[in-house]
């Protein structure tokens, strides 16, 4: 029956409810993406749309990178070896994203995700690379003051 859900993502086999995106969410995701789009003009950035991780796992990251000469099916998710970065965006979702998702993300070989958490006092980002098994080798933090708004990412990329 109907769990009441808005929406929902797959990770390694379980279903978990997707919280609601508030507006210092959003306004992060997008700040993020507009950075991103304007550094990576030879790739794709999105804000929306499914990832096929693996069998058991399908994200909906909030901002992801997918390699410009890549070519997709339209009418299928972005399958993961095409992505180059993921960003997740944790007001509240910081155990999901930084346990089990993250987990996921590592298994799969996505070379490089970002967590950032956006709210008044924190504002950082964690910069995860070199996934090795269910980890990732390299992890560097990053202050980016609240809603990400002093997030350079040229000066990321460049490390």
């Amino acid at each position: 029956g109907d769990l009441g859900w808005d929406s929902t993502e797959l990770v390694e086999g379980v279903v978990y409810d997707v919280a609601a995106e508030y507006d210092r969410h959003a306004g992060t995701v997008m700040h993020v993406l507009f950075q991103l789009h304007e550094a990576l003009p030879d790739d794709v950035v999105r804000n929306t749309g499914s990832v096929h991780v693996s069998e058991i796992s399908m994200f909906d990251p909030d901002v992801y990178v997918i390699d410009g000469m890549r070519t997709l099916d339209p009418d299928w998710a972005v399958p993961v070896a095409a992505v180059k970065l993921v960003v997740e965006v944790s007001v509240t979702t910081q155990a999901h994203d930084r346990g089990p998702k993250l987990l996921a993300y590592a298994k799969a070989g996505v070379p490089e995700v970002w967590l950032i958490d956006p709210r008044p006092g924190v504002g950082e980002l964690v910069r995860h690379r070199d996934p090795e098994g269910a980890s990732y080798a390299t992890v560097d933090r990053f202050d980016v003051g609240e809603n990400a708004r002093d997030l350079d990412v040229a000066e990321i990329l460049g490390r």
